[in-house]
């Protein structure tokens, strides 16, 4: 027993890749290891006494409405245990009914990959059917090294539907376009936000990625990330009311970035709005000064700053270890 947990543990290391995070149909994903892993188990490992704690607490939440908690702490659970397939049904469950449809889909199809035969397999299955009618369109890239983008519906104050990026520009986005790597955090690898870049860098990555994909990329208005940040639904933060769910900050993110897309996201399936580095704006801060909007916060502010309705500005040429962004596109 001891040896067979040992191994599913020494396999969950993989788990930090953003990839994971998303997709759970490619030959590649390292969750197909975790599975094949845990069915070949006989017998099946238990749950540790420490994931046992967070079940507990999870299931404590939900019955006192708290969702946004309950879905931290069975993440937390299957930090510890990723084989759990109750952990996987549960949180699934959960995300679906606070529409967060594409984190219920990942969960859901964790559960059938750990459990094939179950006897809610066909009703588990289904449920991926109904979420995957509502959830949106899926990510597109232009390129290989192009970032994955996500159309936005059109709505409220948002006349046209857009495209906007699934993660925030990541330094091994940044290396293939513009050849060097100007992050402080370079260690976090190439998987992690591109920080310490000003808005004119950005516009510069901008131009030269266009030119690379004839496409016309650029910053998102203040406007158009707000909207998206909401993901479809009104909360504190960009995903929801528990900003330990969808946000590195100050007191989670251990004084550096980390990959983008470990925390849940949005109704829309964008990640790391709230939370890991500011993101620049295409517009200024008001009609009086040259800044340029940031919005989201970052891993080195308080969660006030990760508050999806807060505005924060700077200099154009500005540039700090916390600051990055997200590109956007026009649709036809």
């Amino acid at each position: 027993m001891k040896h067979i947990q040992t191994g599913l543990a020494m396999i969950f290391i993989f788990l930090c890749a953003p990839a994971l995070a998303e997709n759970t149909d490619g030959a590649n994903d390292p969750f197909q290891e975790v599975a094949a892993t845990y069915r070949a188990a006989n017998p099946k490992p238990q749950l540790p006494e420490e994931a046992r704690k967070f079940k507990v607490q999870a299931e404590f939440a939900v019955r006192e409405k708290q969702f946004d908690k309950a879905v931290e702490l069975y993440g937390k659970a299957l930090e510890i245990a990723p084989w759990w397939p109750e952990g996987h049904f549960n949180r699934a469950q959960i995300l679906g009914e606070t529409k967060k449809y594409r984190g219920a889909m990942r969960e859901m199809k964790r559960y059938l990959l750990l459990v094939p035969e179950a006897a809610n397999a066909r009703a588990a299955q289904d449920r991926i059917y109904q979420w995957e009618g509502v959830a949106g369109a899926e990510p597109t890239r232009d390129c290989p090294d192009c970032p994955e983008m996500l159309a936005i519906p059109a709505g409220g104050t948002i006349g046209k539907p857009f495209a906007i990026g699934k993660y925030e520009v990541t330094q091994g986005e940044w290396k293939a376009v513009m050849g060097n790597n100007p992050s402080k955090f370079t260690n976090c690898g190439d998987t992690c936000p591109v920080e310490q870049v000003s808005w004119n860098d950005a516009q510069e990555f901008i131009q030269k990625l266009n030119t690379k994909t004839g496409k016309q990329y650029r910053l998102p208005t203040e406007a158009e990330w707000e909207y998206a940040c909401y993901g479809g639904s009104q909360s504190e933060y960009c995903g929801g009311n528990d900003v330990g769910s969808v946000a590195w900050d100050e007191s989670s993110s251990g004084g550096h970035t980390h990959p983008v897309g470990q925390k849940q996201a949005n109704g829309y399936g964008l990640y790391d709005m709230s939370g890991n580095v500011w993101e620049w704006m295409e517009n200024k801060y008001d009609n009086e000064h040259d800044w340029r909007v940031l919005r989201g916060g970052s891993w080195n502010y308080l969660p006030q700053f990760e508050r999806a309705a807060n505005r924060f500005r700077n200099g154009p040429a500005y540039r700090y270890f916390d600051y990055g962004f997200r590109l956007a596109r026009t649709l036809p």
